[in-house]
């Protein structure tokens, strides 16, 4: 029972290249994750008023929905 843990070098190597496996993966994962995103609209822009459709004034727009 107390041999449990030891490996040979070959199994050794075997488990370093798992986890180097795993380790590149994730981090593979991470990177492309991290640059797929969109980037985030600004709020204050999109939050603006729409422009006034072309040939009508604001006043009479503001006319109409009073």
């Amino acid at each position: 029972m107390r041999n449990i843990l030891v490996l040979t070098k070959r199994e050794q190597r075997v488990v370093i290249a798992i986890i180097l496996a795993l380790l590149a993966g994730t981090i593979a994962k991470h990177k492309w994750a991290a640059y797929s995103q969109p980037l985030p609209l600004n709020h204050t822009e999109t939050a603006a008023t729409p422009p006034a459709a072309p040939g009508r004034d604001e006043s009479e727009s503001a006319d109409r929905t009073q």
